[in-house]
């Protein structure tokens, strides 16, 4: 058999066996094993198109398209797709694991390419307390959050939770719901830490603590509709004189899930981290990942549900689980290495 009829025969198997465990939409990964190599034979031609066509279909549904042939071959032929990964403990009771928009993609590629959070910034912790919560709460249910927005290729969640927040604040203080300007803060806030350990790198990565700084010196930000989002790093193109929102402080949360919430429900949203390696492969469900590793991802918490599972809204467009949401159970978001959970006051 030749080299290249042999290693498609060996991704056949291979892509044909996750593209059926999306498709059955297993919960939990009960299967605690990871996907394993298969042997090749002869004689499967019709699977191979079938599964070429599956990658077809795959592409359109998320709009892939490759520069060359050599790339699209590349990711039909299974070096790069993604695989579920087995949660440590047991296994998760509601989660759904499968084929995503960024299932062309090995598990390094998406975190360098949609994954950063850099580092923990040390500020007073603010405690609010509140005894009794409601049963539960949404600020969606309020007109309070803009619709879901993506990323693309642009490590930048830490500009899309800032903005998530204020927009949210600024609803809060004005009642006016105002699509703001994440590529503001790609292009122009360059804030760093003192000993200039993090700093905000635009697409290459930032922190929202130090993009609430940059609001707070600059004066506030413009609207979408006057600074729109690319998704690369540009030059600063701020003008003050179209500035819709300020802030005029911002606040820490102690890590505890329950000040979380409290806070949640009396101020507004809340932009928190957390470990997303398992981002990659979720397709619905309430995700209970393992609490541990490195904090890697940043989403707003805009509410819980009655059951108590957080409600976070992703950058990874209306494609991703649930119109955009995240849905993550109790405990997850103040695990890992310190974990962040900040929020904004607008005027």
């Amino acid at each position: 058999m030749a080299v290249s009829s042999l290693f498609s025969v060996l991704f056949l198997l291979l892509i044909i066996s996750l593209f059926s465990t999306a498709l059955t939409s297993i919960h939990g990964l009960n299967d605690h094993s990871s996907i394993q190599q298969v042997v090749s034979f002869d004689g499967h031609d019709d699977l191979l198109m079938s599964a070429y066509n599956q990658f077809s279909a795959f592409k359109e549904k998320y709009n892939k398209t490759y520069l060359t042939q050599e790339e699209d071959d590349y990711r039909f032929a299974g070096r790069a797709v993604a695989r579920p990964s087995p949660p440590s403990g047991p296994p998760l009771p509601t989660a759904i694991h499968g084929v995503t928009e960024f299932s062309n993609l090995a598990p390094s590629e998406f975190r360098t390419q949609y994954l950063r959070f850099d580092g923990q910034i040390q500020l007073p912790k603010h405690l609010k307390t509140a005894p009794i919560l409601p049963t539960n709460n949404n600020w969606r249910d309020d007109g309070a959050v803009t619709g879901v927005k993506h990323q693309g290729q642009c490590n930048a969640c830490w500009a899309f939770v800032s903005i998530a927040t204020l927009e949210t604040a600024y609803f809060l203080a004005t009642n006016q719901l105002v699509d703001m300007s994440e590529q503001q803060l790609l292009d122009c806030s360059d804030e760093c830490t003192d000993d200039k350990r993090i700093c905000n790198l635009g697409c290459n990565g930032g922190n929202h603590v130090l993009a609430y700084r940059y609001m707070l010196k600059v004066g506030g930000i413009q609207a979408t509709k006057d600074y729109p989002y690319t998704g690369i790093n540009g030059s600063c193109k701020f003008n003050n004189n179209k500035i819709v929102a300020s802030i005029y402080e911002f606040n820490d949360i102690v890590a505890n899930e329950d000040q979380y919430a409290a806070n949640l429900v009396e101020y507004g949203t809340v932009a928190v981290t957390f470990n997303s390696d398992m981002l990659q492969t979720y397709t619905g469900g309430i995700a209970c990942p393992p609490c541990s590793g490195a904090l890697n991802h940043e989403v707003t918490l805009v509410g819980y549900g009655c059951d108590r599972h957080r409600i976070c809204k992703n950058s990874f467009g209306t494609n991703f689980e649930k119109n955009g949401y995240y849905r993550l159970c109790k405990g997850r978001l103040t695990c890992g290495e310190n974990p962040v959970a900040t929020f904004p006051f607008s005027a």
